[in-house]
């Protein structure tokens, strides 16, 4: 059987019962399914300082990246990887590189040198074995994700 084509397209408003059920899924610390988990969910959609998009097969709901960015006085902007969550169904089929590739590709077009991680985050720590495993290396509670050919 062909496997499936992964799809990334940026998170819809209406993606929120899926992201819900993708973050409960992953274990991540979950916030309760409310009236201002939604709003606030929305305003992250809609935030065009940040970046959250969906993997999907099949027009399902796989997997989520959520990535912030701070200017910066005296240096390049930052990247942060704030989420990062794959349907358990989808694991090691390159949902989760898919995801971390494309983020980078769009930091690197907001001028960004680095893509953080950071290994204190709850939502983010237990992905730091796979961010390691795609180049990033250790840098204090952080992992960075070189975004220059010269890093």
């Amino acid at each position: 059987m062909a496997a499936r084509p992964i799809r990334i397209r940026r998170g819809r408003r209406t993606d929120f019962g899926a992201v819900m059920e993708l973050l409960a899924g992953s274990g991540a610390a979950m916030p309760p399914p409310d009236r201002a988990t939604l709003r606030r969910f929305r305003q992250l959609v809609a935030d065009l300082g940040a970046d959250l998009y969906v993997a999907t097969i099949d027009e399902r709901v796989v997997g989520v990246v959520h990535v912030t960015y701070a200017r910066q006085l005296a240096a390049a902007p930052r990247a942060t990887l704030a989420t990062l969550a794959v349907d358990e169904s989808a694991r090691r089929r390159g949902v989760g590189s898919a995801l971390l590739q494309f983020v980078a590709e769009r930091a690197r077009r907001r001028a960004c040198v680095r893509l953080l991680c950071p290994l204190t985050d709850e939502a983010v720590a237990p992905l730091a074995g796979f961010v390691e495993r795609t180049g990033a290396r250790p840098a204090g509670t952080l992992l960075e994700v070189p975004l220059t050919a010269e890093d």
